[in-house]
């Protein structure tokens, strides 16, 4: 709810600015940086091994959008992804330069790409506000790892599959080169991502 209200919030405050009507030179393309919040099902690490809960995921990379048409937004991406291992392995790791030998925990990381295409629509009363909807294919490659050991065990977390997702987004233009985006997945995959909230910010406009 406190989400939400945010939202409400600063879309109220973007849409009593819009009445100014002053002028923006609107981009056609741009490049920026974006943040997701993901929702993970639960998983198995190994083909036989124990069902891990899934949790919350995050992930921020860069990203590049373009606009040829009014009605018609395009983008892609890559992301840098982190999630909590619920239930880790552990191993023992020596220290090359001190000796000391100590025990770490796995952690969850891995790399995402996607692209996607889809319709927006901006208001005439409301000319820096739109909305739209998108449609996009993920693709997913993720693993359970100790963190900078060379020599300790490696993962690959196939149940968190590529997949195809629908996405809605609000969004809002404040300069020629910045401009601010809301936007909801929902992921059509049985295992791995189920959702995710998502924030993109421009940081040069073409």
């Amino acid at each position: 709810m406190k989400i939400v209200s945010t939202i409400g919030f600063l879309l109220c405050f973007f849409s009593a600015n819009s009445s100014a009507k002053s002028e923006i030179n609107f981009y056609d393309y741009s490049i920026g940086v974006s943040y997701q919040n993901l929702t993970a099902s639960d998983y198995r690490a190994t083909t036989d091994g124990p069902l891990i809960y899934g949790g919350k995921a995050h992930a921020i990379g860069l990203y590049y959008k373009g606009e040829p048409h009014p009605y018609l937004q395009f983008a892609t991406g890559l992301d840098y992804m982190y999630m909590e291992d619920t239930v880790p392995f552990v191993q023992m790791v020596k220290n090359e330069f001190t000796g000391q030998v100590s025990s770490k925990e796995s952690t969850i990381t891995g790399f995402a790409m996607y692209a996607e295409t889809g319709l927006k629509f901006t208001p005439k009363t409301l000319d820096r506000l739109s909305i739209g909807i998108l449609g996009g294919y993920r693709y997913n490659n993720i693993e359970r790892s100790v963190f900078r050991c060379d020599t300790c065990e490696n993962q690959e977390l196939n149940d968190f599959e590529s997949s195809m997702y629908a996405k809605g987004f609000i969004e809002y233009q404040l300069t020629q080169n910045i401009h601010i985006q809301f936007n909801y997945s929902n992921f059509f995959a049985e295992n791995g991502f189920e959702n995710a909230f998502g924030l993109h910010i421009s940081v040069f406009g073409l």
